[in-house]
């Protein structure tokens, strides 16, 4: 049996607010999942253990090249799900010559601008650090994985991890 390979980045866009940042997005580094945990220890237990009470705070930070007031208009919106910004990304698998898709759907909003560090003749970089409420990961049309903090869902693999807890509470 041969060994797999890793899938290899070929090229991606980003779309914040559904303007296309081809060409100017140089960076992406997309959220980190963190379970939030308590920390519990009670009679009769050996030891402590860590209770599962939710997810971290997620952020997604994007360097882009150049000026663009876009980016300062991103600063502008209210409501902390009201910044649509998905990232598509095409794979390679090197050993079996095939490409693969990978989208990741998020909505938040900008928190921090830094406009960086201007010098002539040199391309400027500005960095956005956003704050995402919501995440769905799609790999070639089959989602992967849905948080909506503000909205209580949770699904992995087509599994619906707080369906129950929401029907309880009428939601």
């Amino acid at each position: 049996m041969a060994k797999q390979l890793p899938a290899t980045l070929k090229n991606f866009n980003v779309f914040v607010d559904g303007d296309s940042y081809a060409g100017t997005a140089k960076t992406i580094e997309l959220p980190e999942i963190t379970k939030k945990t308590e920390d519990y220890r009670a009679a009769g237990m050996i030891g402590e253990i860590a209770l599962d009470v939710g997810f971290e705070q997620m952020k997604c930070t994007i360097t882009y090249t150049g000026v663009d007031s876009r980016h300062i208009a991103q600063l502008s919106k209210c409501s902390v799900n009201d910044l649509p910004i998905r990232y598509v990304g095409a794979y390679e698998r090197q050993d079996i010559c095939e490409h693969v898709v990978r989208e990741v759907y998020m909505r938040g909003s900008a928190t921090s601008l830094k406009l960086g560090e201007m010098e002539l003749g040199n391309i400027n970089e500005q960095e956005i650090e956003y704050t995402v409420t919501y995440l769905r990961i799609v790999d070639d049309g089959v989602q992967l994985l849905e948080i909506d903090v503000v909205n209580g869902v949770y699904i992995v693999g087509g599994v619906d991890k707080t369906s129950q807890i929401n029907n309880l509470l009428g939601l």
